[in-house]
């Protein structure tokens, strides 16, 4: 359901994710199972969140850069722009109130400044000044820094004032010419010269715009964002679960060529997370798939991503003592796909994947069983941190645990039809194959 400016791209025509305009009108589109909120304040908070996200997790590689020409979303200050837009909209414009200390010999003295600068005089045994170090206050309206920040706001709201404020009430572009290198100059001197901490955020983020602002593009009838969410879930669930150096664990196939006797590796099977969590290793897979929001069979992972998911789980297992100086206790395997959880809930544990070129009975590995993990998409784009260890001991418990009960479910009911017959492990995967079928019918 569309909410002012938002909805998501369940709704939308097309996959693209981020800010667009349709002949200047805006429209910002969520990626799937992204709950929009009802109050404005917190819609505009999650725009935010949402441009930092692509910018900080698309890049050249990915073939989907940010689109808007000449100025892509990599290089916006958005935090910058925020937060000038919201200090204009609480304070108004910035007028200094310039605290300056001069000689004279009235006026409220300031011991400290007239002890270091002035020099004193003897009178017999007194030592006595002629001149002090006074404050004295000037309000300038027309300070260099009040313009400065007229034209900082107008270009913050220039790009962003749409979420906040009508075209009736943008502010008109100031009647200055912009000298860029000047401006930062003042900037940064002010910023030196200042102790007080909502000064220098405001002086900070009018450097960052005056750093990135070049020319005036509209984003009017352009967008920024991509055409694909995918990698962006990726990285961004790795960047929260995964571990770094994950290269060691990728599964890589040889070519030996007979007739000049070379040997030539092929580029590796690479996982998207590798996640680690009390001994065992989890091989995460984030797939950018809507069963979260059909409950579609047909939206989940297909026969080619769980063979890739048990590859995973098998090279690791059968080279875990060469891996890591300490081997796993054990190896799970999981995609991780996006839905709207309800209030309180983060994950959820839906399905298991089998394959029917596998042997499984009660014996089979952990690795061999790929579960389908939904994990709650404004949840992850509003609240990530890198490498989340409160996160990962959830989601390790969740897939342990779900699977535990997963195999009790099956190996009880296999077992019991396999003794009607024999003992064979023959019987035992039929039965248990019956019980898939059985499982996949009632959930």
């Amino acid at each position: 359901m569309r909410k002012g400016y938002c909805i998501t791209s369940d709704e939308s025509p097309d996959s693209f994710v981020g800010i667009r305009f349709h002949e200047g009108v805006p429209e910002v589109v969520f990626p799937h199972g992204f709950i929009i909120s009802d109050d404005e304040k917190e819609r505009r908070r999650d725009v935010f969140k949402l441009l930092s996200v692509l910018q900080r997790f698309t890049d050249k590689r990915d073939g989907e850069r940010a689109k808007c020409p000449e100025k892509n979303l990599t290089s916006l200050p958005l935090t910058s722009y925020q937060y000038i837009i919201q200090d204009f909209l609480a304070h108004g414009y910035y007028t200094e109130r310039e605290i300056r200390y001069i000689e004279d010999v009235k006026g409220k003295i300031n011991w400290k400044k007239t002890i270091q600068h002035e020099q004193p005089h003897l009178d017999g045994n007194n030592i006595v000044y002629l001149q002090f170090q006074v404050k004295t206050n000037q309000i300038n309206n027309d300070a260099l820094l009040t313009k400065i920040h007229q034209y900082c706001v107008y270009k913050s709201l220039f790009r962003f004032g749409w979420l906040y404020l009508t075209t009736d009430y943008l502010p008109q572009k100031p009647s200055f010419k912009a000298d860029k290198k000047l401006f930062i100059t003042t900037l940064k001197q002010a910023l030196n010269h200042t102790f007080n901490d909502s000064k220098k955020k405001l002086f900070q983020s009018m450097i960052n715009i005056m750093v990135a602002e070049e020319d005036e593009v509209l984003f009017s009838n352009e967008s920024i964002g991509v055409n694909k969410f995918e990698t962006v879930w990726e990285k961004l669930t790795d960047y929260v679960f995964g571990e770094e150096n994950k290269e060691k664990y990728f599964p890589h196939a040889t070519w030996h060529i007979l007739k000049n006797n070379v040997i030539s590796t092929s580029r590796a099977l690479v996982p998207d997370t590798i996640m680690k969590y009390h001994g065992n290793i989890y091989v995460l897979d984030a797939k950018y798939y809507q069963y979260g929001i059909t409950d579609s069979p047909s939206d989940l992972p297909q026969a080619s991503s769980i063979q890739k998911q048990i590859t995973y789980g098998k090279h690791i297992f059968e080279h875990k003592n060469e891996l890591d100086p300490i081997p796993a206790n054990d190896i799970y395997s999981a995609f991780v796909l996006p839905y709207a959880a309800p209030t309180g809930e983060k994950y959820r544990f839906v399905s298991v994947g089998t394959a029917d070129w596998e042997k499984y009975n009660i014996n089979t590995l952990n690795y061999a069983y790929v579960l389908a993990i939904l994990l709650d998409t404004k949840w992850l784009i509003t609240s990530y941190s890198k490498h989340n260890e409160t996160e990962i001991e959830k989601l390790a418990t969740l897939i342990e645990d779900s699977l535990i009960e997963y195999r009790k479910r099956i190996n009880t009911y296999a077992l019991s039809r396999a003794n009607v017959y024999s003992q064979n492990e023959d019987e035992w995967v039929l039965a248990a194959e019956t019980t898939f079928e059985y499982g996949n019918k009632q959930s």
